[in-house]
């Protein structure tokens, strides 16, 4: 009888326990993000395979869906948007998007809709950006995230782990892109110089405190012409320039022996305490 009695305490206990599982109450839908939409302008189309290139706004939008309405129709969300480059790198702080408001009776089937703009870097590095993005309901205390991704179209500037000056070439003009194969001028004519500094060390704030010597060397190895601190650059920002952009330009006397001269590029940083040298030659015909 001791076992029979036992097992009847068990069933009890099982039986009990369905009852309380079964109970009617109100689960909560889970907090949920969509639509994510990264445009040329705001509220535009999606960008597709259209690549942005360094200095424009990115329009990012995303639908916020199941999220609490208050006894008094009051909705309370707080979003966020972060941008990261190829190397993983944000370009912009977290950008915070407060949304607070009241719906009316018609506004049943409203879903918000929460909007940044953020601007590309001026100098950026090329390839797909991803787009972090969440929101929390400060009613229900829920957070729901995801990821969009947009491309970008720039110059490629292999980075390097120590001062580099990197693609010093000859142009003819300073708005071409393309440089000389062959570079030739003649006596007299402007001589155009474009090469990028890579592999400096960052300060505080990202700053960046760099300059380059120009001098120039006669067939024989004699010095032409020198100039120290021909440019420099000292900037501060947010986001890590990942490389230094530089062009300068010759004018070659018309007194000047049709013959090969040399370039010599002394780059600085003065951050890193780094030194760096590139050199390229020209013809005089």
């Amino acid at each position: 009888m001791q076992n029979i009695r036992t097992s009847f305490l068990t069933a009890g206990v099982v039986l009990a326990a369905r009852l309380l599982f079964i109970q009617p109450g109100i689960a909560q839908t889970a907090l949920k993000v969509s639509n994510p939409v990264c445009a040329q302008f705001e509220d535009g189309p999606p960008l597709g395979a259209l690549r942005l290139v360094p200095g424009e706004i990115v329009y990012f939008s995303f639908t916020a869906e199941n999220f609490k309405r208050s006894e008094t129709r009051k909705v309370e969300l707080t979003g966020h948007v972060q941008v990261f480059d190829p190397a993983g790198i944000s370009i912009f702080p977290n950008e915070e998007i407060p949304l607070i408001t009241t719906l009316s009776e018609e506004d049943k089937e409203w879903k918000p809709r929460l909007r940044a703009a953020v601007a590309i870097p001026p100098i950026a590095r090329p390839g797909a950006y991803k787009v972090k993005y969440d929101v929390t309901d400060e009613q229900s205390h829920q957070t729901a995230s995801g990821e969009a991704s947009f491309d970008v179209e720039a110059k490629f500037v292999a980075p390097a782990p120590e001062l580099t000056i990197r693609e010093l070439n000859f142009f003819r003009n300073q708005e071409d892109t393309t440089a000389l194969i062959t570079a030739s001028y003649r006596a007299g004519d402007m001589v155009w110089v474009k090469f990028y500094m890579t592999g400096y060390k960052y300060g505080e704030q990202n700053s960046i405190d760099a300059a380059y010597d120009v001098e120039v060397l006669n067939p024989d190895g004699t010095t032409l012409m020198k100039q120290e601190d021909a440019a420099a650059e000292k900037s501060t920002a947010y986001y890590p320039q990942p490389y230094i952009p530089a062009v300068f330009n010759l004018t070659l006397k018309s007194t000047m022996s049709h013959n090969v001269y040399t370039v010599i590029i002394t780059g600085r940083d003065n951050v890193g305490n780094q030194t760096a040298t590139a050199k390229a030659k020209f013809q005089v015909n």
